[in-house]
């Protein structure tokens, strides 16, 4: 570099400062001052559009619950993979949120390298190892289901009764609707809640969902979904709107509460409804190909958790068959030898 050429560097550096610019070596510094709890802020302005609104409400959660409290007053680019795997395993406990915790981190520092607050490839979550998470193999069966019908009818006739205040509050029909809708189809919860009626075809039988966990989809809605529909009354787009007819339903949680209590059911959850739906279409000698096209599965891996009971039907077949070969083979009477001619 000549004089010359360094001296015009320099009045365009002081022209920058004049505007009221920082030099690119002064960026660089503020964006390395960044402090993790900073940068959450922009990474969730910034890229919280490209998620869904689920995800970008549990990452926000975890972001406040965990992340912040662990390493929020952290500069960005001194996180260390120790500083991760502390977080990590002090969530060990709840090892599905501690998984989950790892992603959102995971995705947060990447965004931290394309933005320059790292070191292109020093995302410190790489190398994570997560807990196992030990999914769910016992399913509800006739048993359940039975004693959460029930509860239905005893909640839609007298409504629910806290044992400790004496209070009672009344089955909300538009909810007690939906509830049912995931167990008729399958669906996701979030897939009913916000059902449209401009969605719903039903000369075909279905619903066509522009958006879902796993991108469009095509929701299938058998004879009792579609006649639960025609009971609903249309107040607004929504198939189940909220209160006063704005918007949809969004808590479900608390009438489901009440539903197991008066079932006598403990530990179930509502996404156990659609674990319900495909373990009773396992059951029924339907194909795990099937199963998962109805419930929207993009992997095999994911309905593979139902080939256990998809063996049901066969079994049950072989063991049908061995029984009449063996009542055949023992129960009939004793005749006598005939030697062979020859």
């Amino acid at each position: 570099m000549t004089v010359e050429q360094a001296r015009e560097i320099a009045k365009h550096k002081a022209a920058q400062v004049a505007l009221g610019e920082a030099p690119a070596g002064e960026v660089q510094a503020e964006k390395a001052a960044l402090t993790v709890n900073a940068a959450l802020d922009l990474f969730f302005e910034q890229h919280g559009t490209k998620l869904k609104p689920n995800t970008i409400r549990t990452y926000r959660q975890l972001a406040r619950d965990h992340v912040s409290p662990a390493m929020g007053k952290l500069k960005v680019e001194t996180v260390q993979y120790k500083h991760i795997a502390a977080l990590h395993h002090a969530m060990r406990e709840t090892p599905y949120q501690a998984n989950r915790c790892a992603a959102l981190l995971s995705k947060f520092f990447g965004w931290c390298e394309k933005n320059g607050y790292r070191e292109r490839g020093s995302n410190p979550v790489r190398g994570l190892e997560k807990f196992p998470e030990q999914k769910r193999k016992t399913f509800m069966g006739r048993e359940e289901l039975e004693a959460l019908g029930n509860a239905f009818r005893l909640l839609e006739a007298h409504g629910y009764t806290d044992t400790e205040t004496g209070k009672t509050t009344t089955l909300d029909p538009t909810i007690a609707a939906a509830l049912k809708m995931l167990l008729f189809t399958g669906a996701r919860c979030m897939e009913i809640l916000t059902l449209k009626w401009e969605y719903i075809d039903k000369a075909r039988g279905v619903a066509n969902l522009p958006d879902s966990k796993t991108g469009a989809k095509t929701l299938h809605l058998p004879a009792p979904a579609l006649a639960l529909l025609e009971t609903l009354p249309r107040l607004n787009e929504y198939c189940f709107p909220g209160r006063h007819g704005a918007g949809h339903i969004v808590n479900v949680k608390d009438t489901w509460r009440r539903l197991l209590k008066t079932a006598g059911l403990t530990g179930w959850r509502i996404h156990d409804l659609r674990h319900a739906y495909a373990s009773y279409a396992a059951c029924s000698g339907k194909s795990l190909p099937v199963i998962g096209a109805i419930l929207g599965h993009t992997q095999a891996a994911t309905t593979a958790r139902y080939a256990h009971l998809a063996d049901n039907p066969v079994a049950q077949a072989a063991e049908e068959t061995a029984a009449l070969l063996q009542k055949d083979f023992t129960g009939g009477k004793v005749l006598p030898f005939k030697k062979a001619a020859g």
